[in-house]
């Protein structure tokens, strides 16, 4: 199932609002687990883990994102991560 979504655990994608089930906001992710797709009346959706980064390198909890697999965007060149503990 997972083989059908064009993304792989390590890449960082960034959602608008819209695309994203259950969020406020745009989302930036570093993908830590694909789940695979769900097929709802708007189209696909990808189920996902990742890891929330910030554009001032930190990063926050892993965290469930279900995202529109037509509005997701790669994010190659994200900065180095910078975590507060």
């Amino acid at each position: 199932m997972t083989s059908l979504v064009p993304l792989q655990v390590g890449d960082v994608i960034q959602v608008e609002e819209p695309g994203c089930c259950y969020g406020v906001g745009s989302v930036t992710l570093r993908v830590t687990e694909v789940h695979g797709l769900v097929y709802l009346d708007d189209g696909p959706w990808v189920m996902v883990d990742g890891v929330p980064l910030w554009s001032n390198g930190f990063e926050g909890e892993v965290r469930y994102a279900q995202v529109r697999l037509e509005v997701i965007r790669h994010l190659p060149h994200w900065p180095s991560s910078r975590n507060a503990s």
